[in-house]
């Protein structure tokens, strides 16, 4: 039995961190950092509430460390957890320059210890499904690709980490960090990128919407984002010269646990009617059009490979290395958007 400690019970600590840790037989989810006032106990009341990272950090006890902070303590917080010599699951985005992973991934692997970044999106239907098909080679050489990431919200939260125009704000870090997981496991780095970004709900703020254009050799990758989108498409798109297959609906396993519906209930990340692709393929002058439904995900396996990896009875599935590589490409966005003009990488 591992000891997990939670830096954060916001959103992402309270929905999927410590659902998942509990679902997993082989963690004990004891001590979440919590400054204010114990929620965490009204649905762990067997944890420890501690006050500061230093007392998380230092506890003897505990051997993982999940630091789902805002995107500015990812590093710091990391990085001293790692020379307390705990094992580090970090929320994404990983860190907000290169500088700051790589010197994260050579102090894990000085340590020996388990460095890993929650890329969950990953184990969901979109992800799953755009991988079967390109894997299948139903649709011929792939030549183009456009993800979708959209929501209808014209509020401003009062998070000033996402809201702000801030380094590591807005849907691009938080939203877009996906779209590029995916493509990356997909099709690895890209040789160019374009973007545009703006901010549509406030002035200054930080970027809610994004146009991004990836270059590969003979493809390309579109990742979009809107706020101010109510009527939904398809979510992935992908074409070649042999047909096209469209994915629709989301997969349902986060709308769950916003619910409270954890791994191990019934119906737990059933994909739902909604949940379905159309592919559309051309073979000797012959065109077939078919509905396949959405894949099931698998939240629960993340965990799962973290304790598997250090036991040593498995190679660690997210690596470091594939969201610093992520980052990058962030960054190199940004700086598409901000100068206007296509960046080689």
């Amino acid at each position: 039995m591992l000891n997990v400690a939670l830096c954060s019970y916001g959103m992402s600590g309270k929905v999927f961190h410590a659902p998942l840790i509990t679902a997993e037989p082989r963690l004990n989810l004891h001590s979440i950092l919590q400054r204010n006032e114990p929620t965490a106990l009204v649905d762990y009341p067997q944890a420890k509430i501690v006050k500061s990272v230093d007392e998380l950090i230092n506890n003897p006890e505990i051997q993982l460390v999940v630091v789902n902070t805002p995107n500015e303590h990812h590093y710091p917080m990391t990085k001293a957890a790692l020379l307390a010599g705990k094992h580090v699951v970090v929320e994404k985005p990983f860190t907000l320059s290169l500088s700051e992973g790589n010197e994260l991934i050579a102090l894990a692997q000085q340590k020996n210890l388990i460095l890993s970044v929650f890329q969950n999106k990953r184990l969901e239907s979109d992800h799953l499904d755009a991988q079967q098909v390109i894997q299948s080679g139903a649709l011929g050489r792939i030549v183009e690709v456009e993800w979708h990431y959209d929501r209808y919200r014209t509020n401003i939260t009062h998070k000033k980490w996402k809201e702000d125009n801030l380094p590591g704000s807005g849907t691009w870090f938080d939203l877009g960090i996906h779209m590029v997981d995916s493509m990356l496991c997909l099709f690895g780095k890209p040789n160019a990128v374009y973007a545009d970004m703006r901010s549509l709900r406030r002035a200054e703020g930080s970027t809610d919407y994004f146009n991004v254009c990836f270059h590969y050799d003979d493809v390309r990758v579109i990742l979009r984002s809107s706020t101010y989108v109510s009527e939904k498409g398809a979510t992935v798109a992908i074409h070649g010269d042999k047909g096209s297959f469209l994915k629709f609906g989301q997969d349902v396993q986060e709308s769950q646990m916003m619910r409270g519906i954890i791994p191990g209930m019934a119906g737990w990340a059933q994909p739902g009617a909604d949940n379905y692709g159309v592919l559309h393929v051309h073979n000797n002058g012959e065109a077939t059009r078919s509905t396949i439904p959405g894949q099931r995900g698998y939240y629960e396996h993340y965990y799962k490979n973290i304790v598997d990896t250090i036991s040593g009875h498995a190679s660690l599935a997210f690596l470091p290395q594939q969201s610093l590589l992520g980052v990058e490409l962030l960054l190199a966005g940004e700086a598409s958007a901000r100068q206007q003009r296509l960046i080689n990488l």
